[in-house]
């Protein structure tokens, strides 16, 4: 009833013996995605030139084409140890694009929104609140369980914004490539923004978990 839709629950039991004398915990109420709009993607032709960012691990449901601005984490040289003065830096460009009233992709190593600064970049919530999309990455050597929006999971479901884990274990991709070759509109030591020419295309398949984010809006009628 507070939640304004379904619930799923996260608990654990102490049984006794006896069985008079159990104890229930519950550890985690999330709030369940909607998966009620209407998506149905055909992967196969979905071509691989096309494709930014590709997961099986996603949270959200449904298509996106309005976000032309990207901001991403520099990964060559990157450390755990410049993640608070990283997340500083993010909350003053989201001061910015929310002003403009611009949204963005947002990238980044770890895990985000974490109390650890050695886990990931501590923001909160409203230091990232213009981004409709929020991309973790497990980096080599930089070997942290990525947390699948756990920080974020009521903000993420009740504002239909999306969230991939990239690992390539799990065969997930991203054409890094292609972000550095992108002219930024902004770049510091530890960031770059981008403002594309065209807006990407984001689709995600909640019923599945699985999600891509595609170079440019123009959709090939075989995919959807």
């Amino acid at each position: 009833k507070e939640m304004g839709r379904p619930v799923e629950m996260e608990f654990a039991v102490n049984l006794s013996p006896d069985g008079k004398s159990s104890t229930f915990y519950l550890l985690q109420i999330r709030p369940i995605v909607d998966t009620s709009q209407n998506l149905s993607i055909n992967w196969e032709e979905i071509s691989q030139e096309q494709v930014l960012f590709s997961s099986h691990n996603v949270l959200g449901h449904g298509q996106l084409d309005d976000i032309r601005h990207i901001l991403y984490v520099k990964t060559e040289g990157y450390t755990p140890a410049h993640n608070e003065e990283i997340a500083a830096e993010i909350r003053q460009i989201n001061a910015k694009m929310t002003q403009l009233g611009h949204s963005f992709l947002l990238i980044g190593p770890g895990r985000w929104g974490s109390s650890d600064p050695w886990l990931g970049i501590p923001v909160k919530w409203t230091d990232i609140s213009a981004a409709t999309v929020i991309t973790e990455q497990v980096l080599p050597g930089y070997s942290v369980e990525p947390s699948q929006g756990t920080h974020f999971f009521h903000n993420l479901t009740s504002l239909g914004v999306g969230y991939f884990t990239l690992d390539k274990k799990d065969n997930d991709s991203m054409d890094s490539i292609w972000l550095t070759q992108q002219p930024a509109q902004y770049e510091s030591a530890h960031l770059r923004l981008l403002e594309l020419p065209e807006p990407l295309t984001v689709l995600m398949d909640g019923h599945n978990g699985r999600g891509v984010i595609l170079k440019g809006n123009h959709l090939p009628s075989s995919i959807l």
